[in-house]
């Protein structure tokens, strides 16, 4: 993992300084209570480019058909934004099944501002939450950001001031 201030804001959101949030989770010094930590944690980790625990944290399912290092390789091409978890179904401590839906924005390697929108279903086994599968949902009306709106990449800057040019 790419060397971090573990006091700067955590990646997923939270507020709360990396090293207290998704960072112990990342390095494995603990495991995720409930789905939602899980899912803020993978998304930091994809923010930190972190393999390793995208591979260790998905289902043994998952892992037979992914490749680290491609993982790693578009972690590092984006500039990852923010995270915005939309709703959680179930995936508190007691529960062995949980949904996460969440965007993730992020600038892709052309620059151009992607938000990955997505309903992910975690598993719990072995008393560890592990991600099992996503499902994109069905697109509604695509909101094209108007020139004069705020960027979505948290620049406090006019999209088209920013990365709408």
């Amino acid at each position: 993992m790419p060397a971090s201030n573990n006091m700067t804001s955590c990646f997923c959101g939270s507020q709360l300084p990396f090293g207290e949030c998704c960072e112990p989770f990342i390095l494995e010094k603990a495991f995720p209570p409930i789905a939602e930590k899980l899912m803020r944690s993978r998304y930091s980790a994809f923010a930190v480019a972190d393999s390793s625990y995208l591979m260790s944290s998905a289902h043994p399912v998952l892992r037979k058909q992914q490749n680290e290092e491609d993982i790693k390789s578009w972690a590092l091409e984006n500039k990852w934004q923010k995270l915005e978890i939309i709703s959680t179904k179930s995936g508190q401590s007691e529960d062995e099944k949980g949904e996460v839906e969440f965007k993730a924005y992020y600038i892709d390697s052309e620059g151009i501002m992607q938000i990955h929108h997505e309903r992910s279903t975690f598993l719990k086994e072995d008393g560890r939450w592990l991600y099992h599968s996503g499902i994109t949902p069905p697109k509604t009306a695509v909101k094209t950001p108007n020139r004069n709106d705020l960027c979505a990449c948290g620049s406090g800057k006019k999209y088209k001031n920013c990365h709408g040019r």
